[in-house]
């Protein structure tokens, strides 16, 4: 309830971020993480069509893990530094692969090879080359092999100061398979909780529609208690003026969002649901043929537990691209 008092001061006195909104989508820097798998293939396409699209520099990085066991004396000094260096030159080779298959000219790509691990090596990448975008795959599984595999891409998610567009093996994408084919982005899903957080994810999703001449549906999902509680409230909701106070309260910050200004420019739509938050995103998203969902995210602190959960869940999910933008201010 703070939340949204918070929020209805910030509408009432200025709309957050009013003076970016007609700021163009400046991406001059890329950065593709890779492992090789068809997840990240299929990133590198996104990546490069969007490189294209801005004429920016584009960077493809693999990360050559070194077992524990070579710190901890299980493999013996020798035979660990050769067996790392056969990655190494394995590794350059599948870089070398991918960029062919993708169809890319070399002049296109830069090829980045390091080793250690792979969350550090991305950040620190994306100080070191000035990166606007990091697009990443996630194979959006769940128990432990996607804590082996998709939580590199949900600490990125929450650790990037740029935004991060995250591929799993979406249903429908904004970027055909055929290289030539044009992208087409026609409608985005932002999925706002009227955090400070959240401003800056508008402020990209607009910036995203605009480019492409697409569509933005703002969406915000009042929480309830329980599906069984959801269900009593949906039969009596006579009985729960509170709930009902969220829902006006929700509708009168929303429609404050965007500027009279920038509706003009791109078409923009509104949408309130209740329920569990992470599941009325890709329901909408699915209603709406969402080609791509916007989020804000948060840095791995406390702050982060609730809402982090939700943009995790929304990621693993798979079926639509996510891109994730976090406040810069936790």
């Amino acid at each position: 309830m703070a939340q949204k008092d918070e929020a209805l001061k910030r509408t009432e006195s200025k709309v957050v971020g009013e003076e970016n909104w007609a700021g163009k989508l400046d991406i001059h820097n890329i950065l593709c993480a890779v492992d090789f798998s068809d997840f990240s293939r299929r990133a590198f396409r996104y990546a490069l069509a969007l490189a294209r699209r801005f004429e920016a520099s584009l960077f493809l990085q693999h990360t050559v893990q070194i077992p524990t066991s070579l710190f901890l004396g299980g493999i013996d000094p020798m035979a660990g530094g050769y067996s790392i260096q056969m990655a190494r030159q394995e590794a350059e080779k599948n870089l070398q692969d991918l960029t062919a298959e993708g169809m890319a000219d070399p002049s296109e790509v830069s090829l980045l090879l390091d080793e250690g691990d792979i969350r550090e090596r991305i950040l620190e990448t994306i100080a070191a080359r000035k990166i606007d975008l990091v697009v990443i795959g996630t194979h959006g599984r769940k128990g432990f092999n996607r804590l082996m595999l998709g939580s590199v891409a949900e600490h990125v998610v929450h650790e990037a100061i740029c935004p991060v567009l995250v591929v799993c093996q979406p249903r429908t994408g904004f970027v055909s398979p055929l290289p030539d084919e044009p992208i087409q982005l026609k409608t985005i899903l932002l999925a706002t909780d009227f955090s400070p957080n959240s401003g800056r994810a508008l402020t990209y999703a607009l910036r995203w529609a605009s480019e492409w001449g697409g569509k933005v549906v703002l969406f915000h999902a009042v929480e309830t208690i329980s599906p069984t509680m959801k269900g009593i409230m949906d039969l009596f909701p006579e009985y729960n003026p509170y709930f009902e106070k969220q829902v006006a309260e929700s509708w009168e910050i929303i429609q404050k969002l965007v500027p009279q200004e920038m509706q003009r420019r791109c078409e923009v739509a509104y949408e309130i649901r209740h329920g569990n938050a992470k599941e009325e995103i890709l329901k909408v998203a699915e209603e709406k043929h969402a080609d791509l969902i916007v989020m804000g995210a948060r840095g791995l602190g406390r702050s982060a537990i609730a809402w982090g959960s939700t943009i995790s869940g929304v990621v693993r999910d798979g079926r639509f691209p996510v891109l994730s933008v976090r406040h810069l201010v936790d």
